[in-house]
């Protein structure tokens, strides 16, 4: 019952995180499940779905095809849209159900090439993890039958790892190019939005990679096994931090060592903040307080799971309702930085609460609070939250 959640509903699952990676690509992709899964997608995870004509399909899985192993039917769909779609790739993404039933979703897919003659790629989701990883296997999935080798062009990068759930419709991906290329640099890609398969076979060309996400934490360190590209891990959030940001990137295209922006270590003295989120992100927010307003007590708290290269000292792993609502309402925090949807769990109205919204938590609801981050926009931000003060989310006058 430690996992019980009374307010929080269920944070994006990897399965809708692969499905993310394959939104741009001319690809048939389908969800194995009974319908369920891709409900939560199109419906819950997925900012872009409304208005687009990304294929993302469900199998329609019955109980009876998950008892007698028809993989039959799954394959004569996927031919039947591919007859009309004519797409570069198959994706068959999994669920809960396939999982414990043990589907071999590669064979499958192994089984559509041969009779498709279209890349087909099985992605072993299976809806109890978080969508960071679904992102990961999708990419590297990709990567391994589509990155061509080749010289390495320098003064170049690849975004990876940014994705809706951890962006959603902001404009920090097209801030971020801006930054870059205002520095003569150069994006060859971004994965896994705003991409393109070209862009996609160009990746291990790039000189680094800028892990922009958990997500893309993983992506960089196996891209750096697979082609031997050092990466950056963090954001350049808040106005100082964007030249230091640049600087830091340039260090790693001179020396080849990959580095990670974490913020310093907590230490007293002043607000004691507390940000709660994706790590990534909560590095470079971390890194904007102290070096735009002096603030030295700052911790990170992961919703996500704690990944121990991007954690500094005393950061905390929040894997529940109960230990998040613990450490918001802990009399260690004056102030919190977090999804609005957390804000119903906070129990003291005194302690200050910024609304900063993750789409893998909050949804359309916390659409109104979406933050731009890079560069002087974090500024902006902070210092028109400080003066709003505490604000209860619009969403809860429909809920309450």
């Amino acid at each position: 019952m430690a996992r019980l959640s009374i307010w929080l509903a269920p944070f994006s699952p990897d399965y809708s995180g692969a499905a993310s990676v394959f939104f741009d690509l001319n690809a048939v992709s389908a969800m194995h499940d009974a319908s369920g899964c891709t409900g939560n997608y199109t419906g819950f995870d997925e900012p872009r779905w409304y208005g687009s004509s990304s294929a993302i399909y469900c199998s329609g899985l019955r109980e009876i095809d998950l008892i007698m192993g028809d993989d039959e039917k799954l394959i004569s769909k996927m031919l039947m849209a591919g007859a009309d779609l004519k797409p570069d790739i198959f994706a068959l993404i999994g669920s809960p159900a396939p999982m414990v039933a043990g589907c071999d979703l590669n064979g499958i897919a192994r089984e559509l090439e041969a009779r498709s003659g279209v890349v087909s790629l099985g992605i072993d989701t299976t809806g109890t993890e978080y969508y960071d990883r679904g992102v990961f296997l999708a990419v590297r999935a990709l990567l391994e039958r589509f990155a061509e080798d080749g010289p390495t062009r320098a003064g170049t990068v690849n975004i990876v790892g940014v994705n809706p759930m951890d962006f959603g419709q902001t404009e920090n991906l097209a801030d971020l190019k801006s930054l870059l290329r205002e520095n003569g640099i150069e994006t060859v890609s971004t994965l896994s939005m705003d991409y393109s398969l070209g862009a996609l076979r160009n990746a291990p060309k790039a000189q680094i990679n800028l892990a922009v996400s958990r997500a893309g934490f993983l992506i960089a360190r196996y891209m750096e096994e697979r082609y031997g590209q050092p990466w950056l891990a963090g954001l350049p959030i808040g106005r100082k931090c964007a030249d230091s940001y640049v600087g830091l990137l340039r260090q790693v295209m001179e020396d080849g060592k990959s580095r990670v922006i974490k913020g310093n270590a907590a230490s007293a003295g002043g607000t004691r903040w507390l940000i709660v989120g994706e790590q990534v992100q909560s590095n470079g927010i971390r890194n904007a307080l102290c070096a735009e307003y002096g603030e030295t007590d700052v911790t990170a708290g992961a919703i996500f799971g704690l990944e121990g290269g991007l954690a500094a000292p005393g950061d905390v792993d929040l894997p529940d309702e109960r230990a998040i609502k613990g450490a918001i309402n802990s009399s260690r925090y004056d102030a919190v930085i977090a999804d609005p949807f957390l804000y119903p769990l906070l129990e003291d109205e005194g302690k200050r609460f910024f609304h900063h919204t993750q789409y893998a938590v909050s949804s359309k609801l916390g659409s109104a609070y979406e933050v731009d981050f890079i560069g002087d926009r974090f500024n902006e931000w902070y210092e028109r939250s400080l003066l709003n003060g505490n604000v209860s989310p619009k969403f809860l006058e429909r809920t309450i």
